[in-house]
């Protein structure tokens, strides 16, 4: 006979799995917001009060399944990544990467904090998002860790333009900056 796993013993275990797949941790809120204004129908700033609060709803669950996940002996983590004193990596604790301020079709400002602190980034994504055909104009302000960006928005769904977005995010982490 099979006995079922403890629900207690599943959520840090969960959690442990998001530290090793930390991409998900990320996508998932945006995701989730955008499944519920979509499948909601909602536009406008209904969809931005919805779509935030659903993502930070989202957030807050992960961060505390990351948080029993960290509370994990290395023996009893599944593939052994712990640190010798049983605490995930602080590039795996980073805060929130990003949120919507704004968002209307054809346009979205999202508020990065990390543009704040890191130029190289800036600069990396500017350029990025000026290469872009789709793209009409980006505005990076450092400042105010914030991205306007404006869009060719025929076709394009908002799940599409999320998706987009997280991968040019990702793709300005890890390439080095085109020529100016």
């Amino acid at each position: 006979m099979t006995s079922t796993p403890d629900s207690s013993a599943i959520a840090p275990r969960l959690g442990q799995w998001l530290e090793d797949y930390n991409e998900i941790a990320t996508i998932l809120p945006v995701l989730a917001g955008l499944l519920a204004t979509s499948r909601l129908r909602l536009r406008g700033a209904q969809a931005l009060l919805v779509n935030l609060l659903i993502a930070a709803l989202v957030r807050q669950v992960l961060g505390n399944l990351k948080q029993q996940g960290q509370s994990l002996t290395p023996a009893e983590a599944p593939n052994g990544d712990s640190t010798p004193n049983g605490h995930a990596t602080a590039a795996s604790q980073d805060p929130e990467d990003y949120t919507i301020v704004h968002s209307v079709p054809g346009r979205i400002r999202l508020r990065i904090p990390r543009l704040r602190t890191d130029a190289i980034y800036a600069k990396r994504l500017q350029a990025l998002l000026v290469e872009d055909a789709r793209v009409k104009s980006a505005r990076v302000n450092r400042a105010a860790a914030s991205l306007a960006l404006q869009y060719d928005g025929a076709g394009v769904s908002e799940l599409e333009l999320g998706l987009y977005l997280l991968q040019i995010l990702e793709q300005a982490e890890t390439s080095a900056p085109s020529p100016v």
